[in-house]
C-alpha cells in the first residue's frame, strides 16, 4: 500500500520533473559545468543560472538558480549523465539509485543473520515503502548513496575492521554534516584506526576537490555554502520541514527576537545529545549492544546536523534494520520490544509523513520520535547490561 501511494504521487508530478523542479537539477548543473571545462565557476551563481536555463526554462517555483553546495568531487559522478537530456538523465540516476537500494538490501541481509531468510525482493519492497526513500527518488537526490556508504562502514565495524570503516565513512564527506558527527562518536568509541581511515579518504576527496576548483574556489567554498543555506527560500530548507534539533526548536511561528536564543538551545541540545551517545561506549560490549548503540549514533547524526531534509532520513534505514534484527531475536520479551517499537511505528506510515509535510509543514515533529527512539534503545541497553551483570553474579555465587 505504501509503495502504491508513492508510485501514484510520483506519477502525478511527472510534469514538474520534466520542468527541472527536482533537486537533481543541481547535480546535473554541476556535472555540465565540469564537462564544459568551467570548473572554476562551479560555485558561481550566474554560471549556474545560465546552465539551468538550458534545460529548466519552464520552472515556475524558482526565481533564481537551484544552487550546488556540495563539495566539488561529488560533481564528477554526474558528468557522464550530462551526455543525456535532463529527463533521461533523471531516470538513469534513479535507476542507479534503485541498483544501490538492491545492494543495500543484499549487504544488510548478509549481515543480519536473523533476517537472512527474508527474500531480497521483500527487503527492497520494504525499503521502497519508507517515505524518505521515496522522496530521494522524487527529488533525484544522493541520500541513498550516503546510506550505502554508511552500510559499508557498519559492515566493516561489525567485523572489527576499524580502519576500513573509517575509509568508507571518509567517502561520505559529500554530506559532511552527517558524516562528521557520526565519525566523532565512533572515534571516541573505537580510537585512532578509524580516525586514520577517515582522514585518508577524506583527504583524498579534499585534494580531488582542490584540483577541480583550485585554491581560490576551495577557500571560498565554506563561506559560499553557509551563505546559501542561510537564505530562506533559496538554499535554506524551511525550518519546519527539518527533522533535526534546529527544526524542533525554531520551526514554529516565533518572534524574531526568540530565533537566535532558540538556536543556542538547539546547539546546546545537540552537544548534550552527542555527549550522551558517546557515553554509550560502556554499553556496547556485545554484538547486539554495539548494534543498538550504533543505531543511536546514526540517529544522533541526523538530529544534530544543521541541515536535515526529508530525503536525508534515508539514513534511518540502517537503524531500522538493526532494530528489526534485535526484535526478531528478542521477540519473546514482549514488554521490552513494545517499548522499542512504539516510537518507530509512526515512521513507517507514509500518510502521516504526507500529512505533516503537505498539510501542516511540520516535519520537525519527526525529531520528537527520533529522540524517543534513542531514549528507548538506551533504556534497553541499560536493561541488557543489568541482566548481564545479574547473570554473572549468579554464576560467581554458584561457583
Amino acid at each position: 500500500m505504501m509503495v502504491a501511494i508513492h508510485a501514484a504521487f510520483l506519477w502525478s508530478v511527472r510534469g514538474r520533473i520534466q520542468k527541472g523542479d527536482p533537486d537533481f537539477t543541481v547535480y546535473y548543473t554541476a556535472g555540465k559545468i565540469l564537462r564544459e571545462g568551467r570548473s572554476a565557476e562551479l560555485y558561481n551563481g550566474a554560471t549556474q543560472q545560465r546552465v539551468q536555463w538550458e534545460f529548466a526554462t519552464d520552472s515556475d517555483i524558482r526565481q533564481g538558480p537551484l544552487p550546488y553546495i556540495h563539495p566539488p568531487f561529488e560533481a564528477l559522478l554526474f558528468v557522464p549523465l550530462t551526455f543525456l537530456p535532463y529527463g533521461e538523465a533523471f531516470v538513469l540516476w534513479n535507476l542507479l539509485n534503485l541498483a544501490m537500494l538492491f545492494a543495500i538490501a543484499l549487504l544488510l541481509r548478509r549481515s543480519l543473520d536473523s533476517l537472512r531468510r527474508i527474500p531480497l525482493w521483500e527487503w527492497v519492497l520494504a525499503l521502497l515503502a519508507f517515505f524518505p526513500v521515496f522522496t530521494n527518488f522524487l527529488q533525484g537526490q544522493d541520500a541513498i548513496l550516503l546510506l550505502l556508504v554508511f552500510v559499508l562502514g557498519f559492515r566493516a565495524l561489525d567485523r572489527n575492521a576499524d580502519f576500513t570503516a573509517g575509509c568508507w565513512f571518509g567517502l561520505g564527506v559529500f554530506k559532511y554534516h552527517f558524516v562528521i558527527p557520526l565519525v566523532l562518536i565512533l572515534a571516541l568509541w573505537k580510537g585512532r584506526k578509524l580516525v586514520w581511515g577517515f582522514a585518508a579518504t577524506a583527504s583524498a576527496a579534499a585534494l580531488l576537490s582542490l584540483g577541480i576548483v583550485g585554491w581560490h574556489g576551495a577557500l571560498q567554498y565554506p563561506a559560499y555554502a553557509w551563505h546559501i543555506v542561510s537564505i530562506p527560500g533559496h538554499g535554506q530548507t524551511p525550518v519546519g520541514l527539518m527533522s533535526n534539533l534546529v527544526g524542533l526548536a525554531t520551526g514554529w511561528p516565533l518572534p524574531e527576537t526568540l530565533v537566535s536564543p532558540l538556536r543556542v538551545v538547539a546547539l546546546t541540545g545537540s552537544a548534550a545529545l552527542l555527549i550522551a551517545v558517546v557515553g554509550m561506549r560502556s554499553l556496547a560490549k556485545s554484538v547486539p549492544s554495539f548494534r543498538l548503540s550504533f543505531a543511536c549514533a546514526v540517529i544522533t547524526a541526523v538530529l544534530v546536523s544543521y541541515l536535515t531534509n526529508t530525503h536525508d532520513l534515508c539514513l534511518l534505514v540502517l537503524p531500522l534494520a538493526l532494530l528489526a534484527e534485535y526484535v526478531a531475536i528478542h521477540w519473546s520479551e514482549r514488554q521490552a520490544i513494545r517499548a522499542l517499537l512504539i516510537p518507530v511505528v509512526p515512521l513507517l506510515l507514509s500518510p502521516l509523513w504526507i500529512f505533516l509535510w503537505m498539510r501542516w509543514g511540520k516535519l520537525n515533529l519527526v525529531a520528537i520520535l527520533l529522540l524517543w527512539w534513542i531514549y528507548a534503545m538506551r533504556r534497553e541497553l541499560l536493561r541488557l547490561r543489568n541482566d548481564e551483570t545479574n547473570t554473572a553474579g549468579r554464576v560467581t555465587s554458584s561457583l
